[in-house]
């Protein structure tokens, strides 16, 4: 297959039970199968230019590098519920790939190392440390990017011109599944300013119930090319008896 050229071959895993309803077990059991059928059909995933994967726990810890070095035709790769049996720094480069989905996994970090041709990143769901565990590399062409963060009282807020880094993104979506605003406003000049400079779209998604909006402030004030915002709010429904 790897030798043909494909303009389009994708892979996606459907697993017995749905995310909510696996166990540890499950995805143990899921990977191991998962595994199996890889290593006996490299050829074919040799050429994959799609494969979304979910409710995998993987036992060795370099396995998803593998899928990186043997996947070498892949535009999208997804993650949904995945992790690895031991917390591991997962270090992402391809050549190929311009589309990344990596959605309540529990990875330690993932470092994009190199990546030339990332133009969308979802990196979603994520628990709160005191560090956020996404690094960006060389990611030259990233454009749109969607992050949300489960965080509670205790955690730090994230300074997005230091953890952006040198990205410019042209459409950015903020969820916020958590107990408070994980994002730190800032005031941004000179250098800092960049990482805002070509915005277009924001979206501010699930903001808590009690927050006003003038932490949203120095977004408009960093993004003078901005041109749509969206916002929504999440409330606590709370049953009334009559």
């Amino acid at each position: 297959m790897v030798t043909h050229k494909i303009e389009k071959a994708e892979f996606r895993v459907l697993t017995q039970k749905k995310r909510l309803e696996c166990t540890i077990g499950d995805m143990l059991t899921y990977g191991k199968r998962f595994v199996l059928f890889f290593n006996k059909c490299l050829n074919a995933f040799a050429g994959l230019t799609c494969l979304c994967l979910q409710n995998l726990r993987f036992a060795e810890s370099d396995f998803v590098s593998n899928i990186l070095v043997t996947c070498k035709q892949l535009n999208y790769l997804g993650f949904l519920n995945c992790d690895t049996k031991s917390w591991i720094t997962l270090q992402v480069e391809h050549a190929q790939l311009s589309e990344l989905s990596i959605v309540n996994c529990r990875f330690d970090m993932v470092e994009l190392t190199w990546l030339p041709k990332l133009t969308c990143l979802a990196f979603e769901i994520w628990i709160a440390f005191n560090e956020p565990p996404l690094s960006f590399g060389y990611v030259p062409l990233l454009e749109v990017l969607s992050l949300s963060n489960v965080a509670y009282n205790r955690h730090k807020m994230v300074k997005l011109s230091t953890f952006l880094g040198e990205t410019s993104v042209l459409d950015l979506k903020l969820g916020f599944k958590c107990e408070k605003i994980w994002v730190q406003p800032e005031c941004l000049a000179g250098r800092q300013a960049h990482v805002f400079h070509q915005l277009r779209i924001l979206r501010l998604f699930g903001i808590p119930e009690g927050y006003d909006l003038t932490w949203t402030m120095f977004f408009l004030e960093a993004a003078p090319s901005l041109e749509e915002l969206y916002m929504t709010v999440r409330v606590k429904w709370k049953w009334m008896r009559r």
